[in-house]
């Protein structure tokens, strides 16, 4: 293992060594917690020094993600209205991984929103038009009233 040490400015109290945060009243303030008052803190990182990606046995396929289901191999029965995925035909393998395929998401599991937020945000009027369609801010996506027609929303996330 590896070690590096940088004294650095306390990132809590921007060096100060006072905090002055929500619980403390305008003309107060306590020691930083981080730095204890210094202003300076000890950043300390261990590494190990990256020698080449390591094999791991016993892995088949490889996923983008999961969207918060346990996936494994085969058919798999989901609840919530996705149905029977094979998972065999999703995903790729991990031979296929480690020489350099990404796997794509597996969209009958969620909308793109659940996949990945910060592309849907990049994408231009993405978001805007999620809310149009319900009526308004979706506060939870698993209750988005297209996740039943998540197909649509995947094709006009795909739309270049």
């Amino acid at each position: 293992m590896k070690k590096i040490e940088i004294l650095i400015e306390c990132p809590s109290c921007e060096g100060s060594g006072v905090y002055q945060g929500i619980a403390e009243g305008e003309g107060t303030g306590v020691i930083c917690y981080k730095c204890k008052g210094s202003g300076a803190f000890l950043y300390q990182f261990e590494y190990r020094p990256f020698t080449g990606r390591k094999i791991i046995e016993g892995i088949d396929r490889v996923y983008l993600n999961g969207l918060g289901y346990k996936l494994g191999l085969g058919k798999i029965p989901f609840s919530n209205g996705i149905g029977e995925i094979d998972m065999d035909q999703e995903g790729v393998s991990y031979s296929e991984f480690l020489n350099g395929e990404v796997p794509k998401h597996i969209k009958k599991l969620g909308c793109p929103m659940m996949a990945d937020q910060s592309a849907c945000h990049a994408k231009k009027g993405f978001v805007n038009k999620c809310e149009q369609l319900n009526g308004g801010w979706v506060g939870r996506l698993s209750e988005c009233r297209k996740q039943p027609r998540k197909a649509e929303c995947w094709k006009r996330f795909e739309k270049k």
